[in-house]
């Protein structure tokens, strides 16, 4: 009996043992200091001037939005609706790596002052991206911590903020800030921002829909050094195929009527981006986190995206002359509109209320090929 008590204890302390073992990183996490106070309107402004510091590091952003496979845009549906990891190198605006890691492989997007490159370990191919592109879709680099705060604050920099409490993040030392904005239209409740206060590179960001507590979408680094890379154009290995192609864009992707001349306002709210991207048919309205894009699509198109979204729960409503199928995944409002008049259709997204883009669709239902 004293036996079994003694390896009881002995069993014990190993237990003990492997606990604090697995536990240290998270002790030492919240342990570690977290950044002091400082004004909010002074982080903003850090952060919205940090595109030119440096930084390497392991990042991880995750989205909890049930979006719909629409046609064409799988990769970017599920950027907001999994978690994705990527490790980055930034040395500038025009010089940075960004791999994607995932379960199937690897892909890795290189900026240089010269040109873009792609590297597909899954097809073992490197392409050369010919061309800027007018209009390009949403991709994993742009859910950096860095990017995506400075992207936020410079399109709502009208909106209040109030200091946060501090936090540690990859081992910095953040101050926060949090944005809320004063459009009643738009469905972003909250933006909070943690930022190295000398620096302002932004090492996490949580962006929470109105009426909701937990956030949507987080993105934070968890390694991280600001300290410069070296980053060097790719080159093609043995054995792997390398490629040049045009800079893929919305035009490319969807197939946007770029002939199709779009109103200088819908909704009451005024186009910011006529020609958005440089395709005629597209454009952006709207200020602040209360915005929405217009884009002309093919028939074709617009019924495989309501097929897609009336699958996830979309509602079709008929309008005066047309129909539209509206789906609302907080905070993302989407609808596809065909119109009786025109015959014409068009895709609507932003981040503003269902009754928005219900006007929104009903003007342009009504819209004749003139664009009167």
């Amino acid at each position: 009996m004293v036996l079994r008590h003694g390896k009881r204890r002995r069993w014990a302390v190993v237990a003990a043992v492997a606990a604090v073992l697995v536990s240290a990183p998270s002790v030492v996490s919240a342990l570690a200091p977290a950044g002091a106070a400082v004004d909010p309107e002074k982080l903003r402004a850090l952060v919205l001037d940090s595109a030119g510091k440096p930084y390497q590091g392991y990042a991880e952003s995750a989205g909890s939005l049930a979006l719909p496979e629409l046609p064409n845009l799988a990769a970017v549906t599920a950027l907001f609706s999994m978690r994705t990891p990527m490790r980055a190198w930034y040395a500038g605006p025009d010089r940075y790596r960004v791999d994607v890691l995932g379960t199937a492989g690897e892909h890795d997007v290189y900026r240089l002052p010269d040109g873009e490159y792609t590297w597909d370990y899954g097809d073992n191919t490197l392409t050369s991206l010919i061309g800027e592109p007018g209009l390009r879709l949403p991709r994993a680099g742009d859910l950096l911590p860095p990017e995506l705060a400075r992207r936020i604050l410079r399109a709502a920099q009208g909106d209040p903020v109030r200091a946060l409490p501090g936090r540690n993040v990859a081992g910095v030392a953040a101050s926060g800030l949090r944005l809320v904005p004063a459009d009643p239209d738009t469905t972003v409740g909250r933006v909070d921002v943690w930022a190295d206060a000398g620096t302002g590179v932004a090492v996490r960001v949580e962006v929470t829909a109105r009426g909701q507590e937990a956030p949507i979408l987080v993105t934070e680094f968890r390694q991280l050094e600001q300290t410069m890379p070296v980053v060097e154009a790719p080159r093609p290995v043995l054995g792997s195929g390398f490629t040049v192609a045009s800079a893929p864009d919305v035009t490319d992707t969807l197939g946007a009527f770029s002939q199709v001349t779009l109103p200088s306002q819908l909704a009451g709210r005024p186009v910011v981006s006529s020609n958005f991207g440089g395709v005629q048919g597209a454009a952006l309205y709207g200020r602040g986190l209360a915005a929405f894009a217009v884009i002309a699509v093919p028939r074709t198109v617009a019924n495989a995206a309501g097929d897609a979204a009336g699958k996830a729960g979309a509602v079709q409503v008929k309008l005066a002359a047309g129909t539209v199928v509206q789906l609302s995944i907080t905070p993302l409002s989407l609808a596809i509109v065909r119109s009786s008049v025109s015959r014409r259709s068009y895709l609507l997204a932003g981040t503003v209320t269902p009754d928005v883009l219900k006007s929104v669709a009903d003007e342009l239902s009504r819209l004749r090929r003139s664009g009167s």
